[in-house]
């Protein structure tokens, strides 16, 4: 198994893979990484560099979603990927949702004095017009 890997903390990830795999190789790349021509020629050779028949390239969601511009050639490599799952601290899942909701609710778009134009109404035209 290649685990190609752009997150800031691959320790939980790894622990999860050491669980389940005896040997795993790994690329880290850094945080937020934008895939290049050259990292999926270094992905490609470090996967043929594995000494095994069942060989496949684990990545999380998050990296699956940057490496997409790189679809073609990646649709001929077993890759497979890890979902991504979020989880609220002290079931504060409601009270976030409501956070957000009311935040939408409540915004008004700011007045430019510069354009002249006011802000819009409900309809999305602006006011006065």
């Amino acid at each position: 198994m290649l685990l190609v890997s752009g997150i800031a903390n691959p320790r939980p990830l790894k622990s999860l893979l050491e669980k389940y795999s005896k040997t795993y190789y790994m690329i880290q790349f850094s945080d937020h990484r934008i895939f290049t021509i050259d990292d999926l020629k270094d992905i490609n050779k470090r996967f043929k560099a594995i000494d095994s028949v069942n060989k496949i390239i684990l990545t999380t969601e998050k990296d699956a979603m940057r490496l997409l511009k790189f679809r073609n050639e990646l649709e001929r490599l077993p890759v497979y990927v890890i979902p991504i799952s979020h989880h609220f601290l002290f079931e504060q899942e409601t009270s976030f949702i409501d956070r957000v909701r009311k935040f939408i609710n409540d915004f008004k778009p700011p007045f430019v004095k510069e354009s002249g134009v006011k802000s819009p109404d409900a309809s999305g035209v602006p006011a006065g017009n």
